[in-house]
């Protein structure tokens, strides 16, 4: 079977990919429709020293070359390049068969991916019999990644919680801004408030959860389940074994074991009990789908 794992940026859907790697009988693919031009030591999890596109990359080349293309920007669905490209519901045919290639293989394969989110039905039409994993994570937790940055160098500066809660600007990690601007577009008829930089962040969270939520219970039924992070750091082999059902097979010794050694519990929610998480919460419109994901909204 094929199995598609969805999840917003900065989620730990990395992690959950580094387990799966370490399945051999899993051809297994990390982020396809990103750029993939640039080695990525480490991923967003930093737990493996390895580029996770050096497979992708390859995988790319033959796809190009027997059609006798060399370009790869057109497979680089979405932001940096063009954040626009994500909110587009159908695959351009090139990208539709370039993800066959990938996908449509002997054995066991899966995807890893951060820019499906308003895609689901198109992936569904592509591969109407895969397992679809909707990766979720505490949108504070989320928050505060893209707030801190990479290895938390932002920390100093952005964590007094008159600014973390309060600052409005322009700045972006991981395409954030250009994104936030698109989903605003998406609840324009809400009329929400000018959203701060953290409010930015949740509405990010607020669209992919929202979205796929519906549109994989939709496409696939009982064929999708939503993965928390924070549940897979606590029992992994328990995740684990709710994601191989989708690949009728069990999870492997080896990357139970792995899992276990090498995921991380999660740590504290920045500012947990703040009451401007609620106000942020509230003004954005998502109290229910946080609590619905199993998260304090208070």
């Amino acid at each position: 079977m094929t199995l598609i794992l969805q999840g917003m940026r900065r989620s730990g859907t990395t992690i959950v990919y580094d387990a799966l790697a370490q399945d051999p009988a899993l051809t297994l693919w990390y982020e396809p429709l990103a750029a993939a031009v640039n080695p990525a030591v480490g991923g967003g999890s930093g737990a493996r020293e390895v580029d996770p596109f050096e497979g992708l990359r390859a995988a790319r080349t033959e796809f190009l070359t027997a059609r006798g293309l060399s370009d790869p920007a057109p497979l680089n669905l979405g932001g940096p390049r063009d954040a626009t490209l994500e909110f587009e519901r159908e695959f351009p045919p090139l990208v539709a068969d370039y993800l066959r290639f990938l996908l449509d293989r002997p054995g066991p394969v899966a995807a890893k991916c951060t820019r499906l989110y308003a895609k689901v039905p198109a992936v569904a039409a592509l591969f109407p019999a895969a397992g679809f994993v909707h990766l979720v994570r505490d949108p504070r937790a989320v928050v505060a990644s893209y707030l801190f940055g990479k290895g938390r160098k932002h920390e100093p500066q952005a964590s007094p919680p008159d600014v973390f809660f309060g600052r409005r600007s322009n700045r972006t990690a991981w395409s954030s801004y250009p994104i936030s601007e698109l989903v605003r577009r998406e609840y324009a008829g809400e009329s929400l408030p000018e959203p701060t930089d953290l409010e930015r962040i949740l509405l990010v969270w607020r669209f992919t959860f929202e979205q796929v939520k519906l549109d994989a219970a939709r496409s696939y039924g009982e064929r999708a389940i939503r993965l928390r992070h924070e549940d897979f750091c606590v029992d992994p082999a328990t995740e684990l074994v709710r994601l191989y059902t989708l690949d009728g097979r069990t999870p492997p010794a080896k990357v139970v074991s792995w899992a276990k050694a090498n995921v991380r519990l999660p740590g504290p929610i920045h500012a947990a009990g703040d009451r401007r998480w609620r106000e942020a919460f509230t003004r954005m419109g998502m109290v229910g789908l946080v609590e619905e994901a199993g998260y304090e909204a208070a």
